[in-house]
Parts: structure tokens; sequence; C-alpha cells
């Protein structure tokens, strides 16, 4: 509640403790910690639907699923490259078998190149009959890695070229290098392997690239695509068999988490409720100000997790009157300096309150800010312009209309005119002047409508924001 509208209920006040220095600062601390730092789970406590549940578990399954054919495709397209590798690894040890002697004696290039020519196209022939495929480039290197034969198929030249454009270097630890590629839907594999005798000596390297014949890459193909489909598949299948499973299981967690949402909501209203009788006998003020400040809140456009602070706030703003003794409180006049030093204290004490609970504690914005001035005149920190949080502004604004226009006690309702004229007073000193304005273009209507609600309209309205922010997903 707002400064001038403390001065109009002047037979309401009550007295309380005093707080230390240093006590005011270790509670007033909480307008500096968000709830996002501390427990922003807790504080939003807003549920997701059963649909969104049961969406977000079929996102989760058919990722898996992704996730697990992808990793089954890389394994088969391992296995399909160690095949390929083999059948070059079989051909350099059948070419040592043969030219081991000519090897280790050093022969001529010519005598070398003679036996690649005729070993290749026996080996091919051999290939083609098994339906592996063919060997289209082979070269053979001396250990010193100078090139002394070559075998190049017919029409293979280009291969050749890429060979020659790619060289992959040469092995130093004994073991195959090799690089798939494929070209016009035919898979072929460039492997270099090093040629050892008996004993471990390296006698050259023997090169090649070799072509998958189509019938045996449309079987790797096919057994590649019949992995990831059985995986992905499977992984499907179960995630349907479990859904309901887990949807059964989520519809209870779901009870119970609205259970707990609805209680602490609840308590948010009954606590607000509580002092707001305590103070004027009614809690009509808190339903008809927390309306307000949403409704000016979505003029302005708020995210709602601020309007879910502003929700929390409006509702406890003055829970820390509840430590002003009733002397204060409600004494029938105005209150004198020392009084209303204590009065202020209610901020202090409200932070603390709100503080000591996860769910509430982000109602602080408003609860310490909302005698904050846009001057820099207000209390208890004395913030100027948007240092005051966003909340604290709106609420401002929203609840000295609603103070100035409702009956109380000790005073009738003033005009809606002449309460707008108050307001454009206090634009730039006590209220943001843009959050002011936004709201003068919308009074109008607003307070028509709260008026003809009557409070228990009221109070329906406020039921159905309140779950919108807090219960849906």
């Amino acid at each position: 509640m707002s400064a001038q509208t403390e001065t109009l209920q002047t037979g309401k006040l009550r007295t309380g403790m005093t707080m230390t220095a240093k006590g005011e600062r270790r509670r007033l601390s909480l307008l500096f910690r968000t709830v996002p730092d501390r427990h922003s789970d807790v504080a939003a406590m807003r549920l997701p639907t059963p649909g969104t549940v049961l969406l977000r578990l079929a996102g989760i399954a058919l990722f898996l699923a992704l996730a697990v054919g992808g990793v089954a495709f890389l394994v088969e397209v391992e296995i399909a490259d160690n095949r390929v590798v083999e059948l070059a690894r079989e051909e350099s040890a059948a070419f040592l078998t043969e030219t081991r002697t000519s090897l280790a004696a050093g022969a001529a290039d010519s005598d070398l190149e003679a036996s690649l020519q005729h070993f290749m196209a026996s080996r091919n022939g051999l290939r083609l009959n098994h339906g592996d495929g063919r060997f289209i480039v082979a070269e053979l290197y001396t250990p010193e890695q100078r090139k002394t034969a070559e075998y190049i198929a017919p029409g293979a030249e280009w291969a050749e070229q890429r060979m020659s454009a790619t060289r992959h270097g040469f092995p130093t630890d004994g073991d195959s290098i090799y690089d798939r590629f494929t070209m016009d839907g035919q898979i072929f594999i460039q492997t270099m392997e090093p040629l050892l005798d008996s004993d471990g000596r390296l006698l050259g390297y023997f090169e090649s690239v070799f072509q998958l014949s189509s019938r045996r890459s449309h079987e790797i193909l096919r057994d590649t695509a019949t992995v990831v489909a059985v995986s992905s598949l499977s992984v499907l299948v179960t995630a349907l068999v479990l859904l309901p499973i887990f949807g059964s299981y989520n519809r209870g967690i779901l009870r119970l988490s609205r259970g707990l949402l609805d209680a602490n909501i609840g308590m948010l209203s009954a606590l607000g409720s509580a002092i707001a009788k305590r103070d004027s006998d009614t809690n009509a003020h808190n339903y008809r100000v927390t309306v307000l400040a949403i409704r000016l809140a979505e003029a302005l456009g708020v995210e709602d997790s601020a309007i879910r602070k502003l929700v929390k706030g409006a509702f406890l703003h003055d829970v820390g009157k509840i430590a002003i003794p009733d002397s204060i409180l409600l004494k029938p006049g105005k209150l004198d300096t020392e009084e209303f030093a204590v009065m202020k204290t209610h901020v202090v004490h409200g932070l603390d309150i709100v503080g000591s609970s996860d769910w509430l504690a982000d109602a602080a914005d408003v609860v310490g800010g909302h005698h904050e001035k846009f001057d820099g005149s207000g209390y208890p920190n004395g913030l100027t312009g948007e240092a005051i949080p966003i909340a604290a502004r709106i609420f401002a604004v929203a609840d000295v209309f609603d103070a100035l226009t409702s009956r109380r006690p000790y005073k009738e309702p003033m005009s809606y005119a002449a309460t707008m004229d108050i307001l454009a007073e206090g634009a730039g000193r006590h209220f943001d002047p843009a959050v002011l304005a936004r709201f003068t273009a919308i009074a109008a209507g607003l307070h028509e409508r709260l008026t003809a609600l009557g409070d228990d309209g009221v109070r329906e309205e406020l039921r159905g924001l309140v779950t919108r922010y807090f219960k849906l997903a």
C-alpha cells in the first residue's frame, strides 16, 4: 500500500518492533536476491499439462531412436569398411607370397611391373567370380616410398589421378591405412598396406583402390539399413510400451504437484487476506489491486514470469504489518515521527516473512519496493527510476488507484476523475510516467468492469488469472 494511502488510513495504523540497522540490512538484502539464483523451479511452480508431458516423452523416444539408429549406422559402416580393408590385406598378402623373393632381392622395376600386372589380372578375375568387386588401381612402392610398379584397369585412370591428388601417406606402425569414398553410387576403398617378410622386415608398400561390386554394395547398404531400422524401431516400440506406464505415473505426480500448487496458492491468498482484513476489515482490496496490477502488466507486455512475481507480491505487499502492534496500526489519528518510523519497518518485516519461503521469495520485488517512489523520495532504500523493480512500479499505481476509489471504514471512495487527477500529479515523482501513461489508457474500462463485478466477481476473475499464470504450461 502506498504512503499516500497510509496517510488516508490514519485510523488503521499499528505500532511494531524496532529493529537494529544490522538486522534491517540483512533482511533488505532480499531485494537484491533473485529467485532464479536460489530456487527457481520451486518459486515458479508452473506445471505442465499431461499432453505436454506426453509430447516431451514422445520427443525423447524419437530422439533416442534416431540416436541409436545413428550409432548403428556408424557401426555398420565401420564393419563394411573392415570387410573391404580385409580384402585389401588378403590381396597384399597374396601378392607378397608371389613376389617375396623378388622384393627381397631388389628386382628391377620392369620385373615388378610385370609381376603386378599379371597378379592383378588373375586376382581380379577371382574376385569378380566371388562377386566381391575388383581392384581398379594398384601401386607398388619401395621401403624408401618410391613407386616401382603400377596397375590401372581400363577406364580407371581417374582413380589413379585421385590417388595422386589425395595421397594419404605411408603407414609407420606396420598397420594399414584406408579411405572410403563413393562415386555414382559405387563404394570404393583406397588402402595402403606395408609388405613385410617373415621376420617383420619392411619390403615395400602396396597401395590400391578396390571397387565393390554392385551386389556387394547393395548387400552392405541393405544390412546397414536393416540394422538401423531394427535398432530404431526397437527403441520406438519399447517407448510405446513404456509410454502408458510413464503417462500414468506422471499423471499421479501431476495430481500431487497440482495439490501442492493449490496449497501454495491457498496459502498465498489466506496470508494476504488475513493481513488485509486486520488492516481494513476487508480482503477485497487484495483481490482488486491484484487484478488491476495483472491487467496493467499485460498491457505493458510484461513476461509471464514477472507477472507471477507480481501476483505474489500483490497478495503479500503489506504482510509485514502483521509485526506492527495495534497501538500504531489502529491509532485513531495521525502518526508522529517515531510511530511512522516504526510503521515503515513493515517492509523489512515483510521481506523477512517472504524470504523464509522458497515459493514466496520472489514476492520480494513488490513487498520491498512498493513504497519506493520514482524520484527517490520513497523508502526503505530511496531507489529511483528503473532501479525500482518493474513489478513494484506497476503495483504502486494499481495500489493507490484502488485505495482512492474504494470505500473504507474511515473514508468514502473518491470519484474516478478525482483519483486520476491525483495519480497524474504523481507522475515522475511517485509513479513511473510510462507505467502511469499505460494505466491511464486502460483505467476507465478496468474500473467500470471491476465495479460491475463486485467483490465476488472480482474474486472469480482473479482465480481465473491465477490459474492462467500458475497452472498452464
